[in-house]
């Protein structure tokens, strides 16, 4: 059986979501794409399923509030790399992220990436732990479009299209900090 034939064709986008990390005293941050709708009406139901090995899925549970940024078809690569490749815990993504040049405004109290085809501020009313993730589902508080006119980003054109820039940006931002 080979599950990733089926997550990997998904359709399904790559999102950055932020969050308050207290005990560091800043905004943490981390790649998301297990995302799902689940309702729609007066009171919208999303859900968001974070690793549980994730720091930042601890922040989630101890804040209750979290921002998600809906990345564009093209990019930034260092974005995914920054955000998808080193943790929370030991390092301020957002002050890197603004260090490289990548601009984000605070919605909320919290960042959004400008170059986000839209963002959500959501609050969690319940959560469910699984094996290797939570589900935190949520209602949100505020969202909107930063550029309608733009695609999201498919998980799956990430594999095909994005991995091995991410992969690249992340070598010469690493290489970079070794001089």
């Amino acid at each position: 059986m080979d599950i990733m034939a089926m997550t990997t064709k998904l359709t399904y986008g790559l999102h950055v979501a932020s969050v308050q990390d207290a005990a560091q005293g800043r905004a943490a941050g981390f790649v998301i794409d297990a995302v799902c709708q689940l309702s729609m009406g007066d009171e919208p139901v999303f859900c968001f399923s974070v690793m549980n090995k994730n720091y930042s899925k601890d922040c989630i549970a101890k804040e209750g509030v979290f921002n998600v940024s809906v990345l564009p078809e093209n990019p930034t690569p260092f974005v995914i790399a920054n955000f998808g490749f080193q943790t929370s815990k030991d390092v301020a993504k957002w002050d890197v992220a603004k260090a490289q040049g990548i601009a984000f405004t605070e919605r909320g109290g919290l960042p959004v990436l400008d170059e986000a085809v839209a963002w959500g501020q959501f609050q969690v009313f319940d959560a469910r732990a699984w094996d290797t993730h939570t589900t935190f589902f949520c209602h949100p508080t505020d969202a909107d479009y930063l550029h309608a006119d733009v695609e999201p980003l498919r998980y799956a054109d990430y594999f095909s299209k994005w991995k091995q820039p991410v992969m690249d940006a992340f070598a010469a931002y690493k290489a970079e900090g070794e001089k």
